[in-house]
């Protein structure tokens, strides 16, 4: 499961605020319509979440086996 890539990346303290983020995205999603700015923007938040999780159970990288490709 992902959580174990995800201990070995962050500490107690950020793996806790990750979590916070994510169920307040999806609390967000549940609150506003589909239309609304603040539910597209917590959308994006959910699935990327979620993609990450689903491609690391499927045998791809996690955040703490990235390659960054270029400058954000």
């Amino acid at each position: 499961m992902a959580t174990l890539v995800i201990h070995d990346a962050f500490s107690p303290k950020q793996m806790m605020q990750l979590r916070e983020i994510y169920e307040r995205a999806r609390a967000v999603t549940a609150q506003y319509p589909e239309t609304h700015v603040a539910n597209k923007a917590a959308k994006k938040l959910v699935d990327a979440f979620e993609t990450v999780t689903r491609n690391y159970e499927a045998g791809g990288l996690w955040l703490s086996e990235t390659d960054p490709q270029g400058n954000a």
